[in-house]
């Protein structure tokens, strides 16, 4: 999302920088860590300076909004650089040259949720190097009952002017914030979750604090949840109520012991599958690493940890690629699931496609990039993605399949320039072309693909 731009602004006040570039901030040593807000900000006196230390170098600088704090007002913390114009403190401390009197503040838009990025920055940064002539406002800028100053948008994009005026330096004036009209992409970096091609299922709350970035989407189609779906605001390519997104559905039920597995999503024949419907049950082997699941159900008592990468293999001839794993407990997945990327053979029957039928929580560990399949979780705190606790640490995660649980965790912190989400699930189509032992009845109330004639 965001494009670097290069340094076109006119060199000034060099003498006034040699000097002050050798002071540096004390938070500023060492390698470049995370901060969440990423971009450049336009000035037609200096060019450009930078929101943060990622596009490179080996100095740690740069801007920080605590979102998630819950509070109406959050100070804006860091520094922003400048090859012309050195550092620009964002809580630099007073006497103030005029209201308001503070250093830069986030003020949260009245009425959003608690953890929005729609907001005003008001009060004051200073470009260090300028001395008295470096203080910069950010907001209120009122010009004619409008405000002028910067704002952030629901999206995370910046908008709007600081200004910095000295009388004996000239300062870099009018700074342009707007992350798509100056063309630096300022911009808030927070974690947030995709679904591609399908849909997400919860019987109670799906929680993930910040809806998408600008022109990215929560869902394709449908989610789903009896309880809250957070962040309230979730957008789609069809617009604000599109697609179908239903929370507090009273109505909808997930399989369990207590409806006979009788859900609004159709019949999962767990009796079916332990009672040997479909062929004598198999014990699970836990170390597995790579497997043709023909066709069968396969057991698991206990906790079962999937500590090594398992690939799910296509078929050959008359063997089915398709399986279900029951566990009778937890399922903890601490190595990635994949197919087999071979293409396939005549049949349909031969395609890999697996399901994880869990009566405990399903937890995935904060190392975990992909995992395949139809998972399943009975447990009362469903399914986490996993998180090591930083931005810094944690990487993406992808689903290729279905999520259906009581409640869904999204839990990992993962961020990038490029606004790529921290969770991502893209529905393949497996479990209907060719559904796992057991889910027949479920898949006919997932999307389907027809073939019309034009």
């Amino acid at each position: 999302m965001n494009v670097l731009p290069k340094n076109n602004g006119t060199v000034l006040l060099c003498g006034i920088l040699f000097a002050g570039v050798l002071l540096l901030p004390a938070a500023v040593f060492g390698a470049c860590q995370f901060h969440n807000v990423s971009g450049y900000v336009w000035s037609r006196n200096t060019g450009w300076f930078s929101l943060n230390c990622s596009s490179g170098g080996t100095v740690d600088f740069g801007l920080d909004i605590d979102f998630q704090s819950g509070n109406p007002t959050e100070p804006v913390t860091g520094y922003a650089w400048s090859s012309n114009m050195g550092w620009l403190n964002m809580q630099p401390s007073g006497p103030y040259p005029a209201a308001p009197a503070h250093a830069s503040l986030f003020n949260r838009n009245v009425g959003e949720s608690a953890t929005t990025t729609a907001g005003r920055l008001t009060g004051w940064a200073k470009w260090e190097a300028l001395g008295d002539d470096g203080w910069m406002l950010v907001g209120p800028i009122d010009l004619g009952g409008t405000d002028y100053g910067v704002g952030i948008t629901s999206d995370r994009l910046f908008t709007g002017w600081s200004f910095n005026g000295g009388t004996v330096s000239p300062g870099d004036g009018w700074a342009y914030w707007d992350s798509i009209g100056s063309g630096g992409g300022a911009a808030v970096l927070q974690e947030w979750f995709e679904t591609l091609y399908g849909d997400i299922y919860a019987g109670g709350d799906i929680q993930s604090p910040f809806s998408p970035p600008s022109s990215r989407y929560t869902a394709t189609y449908l989610i789903q949840a009896g309880g809250a779906i957070q962040p309230v605001f979730i957008t789609s390519q069809g617009g604000d109520a599109a697609p179908y997104i239903s929370d507090s559905f009273d109505s909808f039920t997930l399989p369990d012991a207590g409806n006979d597995y009788q859900g609004t999503l159709g019949l999962l024949d767990k009796a079916g599958m332990v009672g040997n419907r479909y062929g004598t049950v198999q014990a699970w082997n836990a170390g597995a690493t790579s497997i043709i699941l023909d066709g069968k159900v396969y057991r698991y008592v206990g906790d079962l940890t999937v500590s090594n990468p398992l690939t799910f293999n296509n078929g050959a001839g008359s063997q089915k690629g398709s399986g279900t794993i029951i566990v009778e407990g937890n399922l903890i997945i601490n190595a990635n699931t994949a197919y087999q990327s071979a293409a396939l053979g005549t049949r349909v029957e031969n395609l890999a496609s697996v399901a994880w039928i869990v009566s405990g929580n399903i937890t995935f560990g904060a190392n975990v990039t992909q995992a395949v399949g139809v998972h399943f979780s009975e447990g009362a705190s469903g399914i986490h993605t996993g998180t090591t606790g930083s931005a810094l640490s944690d990487v993406q995660f992808v689903m290729r399949g279905i999520a259906i649980a009581k409640a869904i965790a999204l839990d990992r912190l993962y961020v990038d320039p490029d606004a790529n989400p921290s969770e991502q699930f893209i529905f393949d189509g497996r479990a209907i072309v060719n559904p796992p032992p057991g889910l027949a009845d479920i898949a006919k109330g997932l999307p389907t693909l027809r073939e019309i004639r034009p």
